[in-house]
C-alpha cells in the first residue's frame, strides 16, 4: 500500500474509531485477498440510534417518521455484497467499467469492483457508511469516489455500466423511487445487478419490475459462511416498442 493510502486509512480510522468499535478482517474472493474494517456490533448501533430517538420523543414530544428516521442498516455486512463481490469477480474484466455501488453500506461490492480494476461510485444515504466505503477502498483511491445520495431525490449527471444494489430491494415503497432513478443513470448498454436473499419483498418485486418494463435475467450465488444461497436480479433497459 502506497503512502497516500496509508495516510487515508489512517485518516478515516480515526474518525471511526471515535464513534466506533470496529474489527478488520481478510476476505477472499477468488483470487483477491483484502483487508475490509466493518462494525464490531450492529446490533449495538442500532439500539444507540433507538435510545436516541427514544430521548428526542422525550424531550420534544413528537417521534420522527419513518421516512426520516435513519436506521443504520448499513451498518450490517450483508450476504447481498458477498453473493455480489463473488459474480463480479467471475467476470472477464471490469478494467475501466463504470460502477455505481448504490446504497453501498460499508462499500463490499464496490471494493471488490475497485480491486477489479472498475472506476466505481460508493453511494449511501449515510455520511458514516461513505466513510467506512472510503476506508476499505483507500488503496484504489485513483478510481472511487464517495457521494451522499438520497435516490428519492436527487440525481447525478453521469450514467454507468453497471449499477450495484445489495439487498436494497426490502422496501417496497422505495421501487417506485429506484426505477426512475436507474432508467436516468443505466447507460443503455449497462446492468443492474440486485442482490436478493430471499425475502418475500424480493419475490413481488420480480412480476413488478417486469411489468415495468426491465429485462430480468436470475441467477443464484451459493455462499459457504455462512451457508445460504442469494439471488441476483440482473436488469437491463426496457426494450423499446415501436
Amino acid at each position: 500500500m502506497d503512502p497516500h493510502a496509508r495516510r487515508l486509512r489512517a485518516k478515516c480510522l480515526h474518525r471511526i474509531g471515535r464513534r466506533y468499535q470496529t474489527v478488520t478482517e481478510t476476505l477472499r474472493f477468488g483470487p483477491l485477498s483484502l483487508p475490509f474494517t466493518r462494525i464490531a456490533d450492529p446490533n449495538r448501533v442500532l439500539d444507540e440510534v433507538a435510545e436516541a430517538e427514544d430521548r428526542r420523543e422525550r424531550l420534544a414530544g413528537v417521534r420522527t417518521c419513518g421516512d426520516e428516521l435513519h436506521l443504520p442498516y448499513w451498518a450490517e455486512l450483508w450476504d447481498s455484497a458477498h453473493a455480489i463481490a463473488h459474480w463480479l469477480i467471475q467476470q472477464p474484466t471490469l478494467r475501466g467499467v463504470r460502477v455505481l455501488d448504490l446504497g453501498c453500506g460499508m462499500g463490499l461490492s464496490g471494493m471488490v469492483a475497485a480491486a477489479l480494476g472498475a472506476s466505481v461510485l460508493f453511494a449511501d444515504l449515510e455520511p458514516d457508511a461513505l466513510l467506512f466505503a472510503r476506508l476499505n477502498s483507500a488503496t484504489d483511491k485513483t478510481t472511487i469516489r464517495t457521494r451522499r445520495l438520497d435516490w428519492r431525490r436527487d440525481r447525478l449527471d453521469e450514467t454507468f455500466d453497471l449499477i450495484l444494489g445489495a439487498d436494497i430491494l426490502y422496501e417496497r415503497k422505495q421501487w417506485d423511487y429506484l426505477n426512475p432513478f436507474w432508467k436516468a443513470h443505466l447507460a443503455d448498454d449497462g446492468k443492474i445487478v440486485l442482490g436478493e436473499p430471499g425475502r418475500q419483498t424480493g419475490e413481488l418485486f420480480i412480476p413488478w419490475i417486469r411489468s415495468a418494463g426491465w429485462q430480468l435475467e436470475e441467477q443464484s450465488i451459493d455462499l459457504t459462511t455462512p451457508p445460504k444461497r442469494i439471488r441476483l436480479l440482473m436488469l437491463r433497459r426496457p426494450s423499446v416498442t415501436g
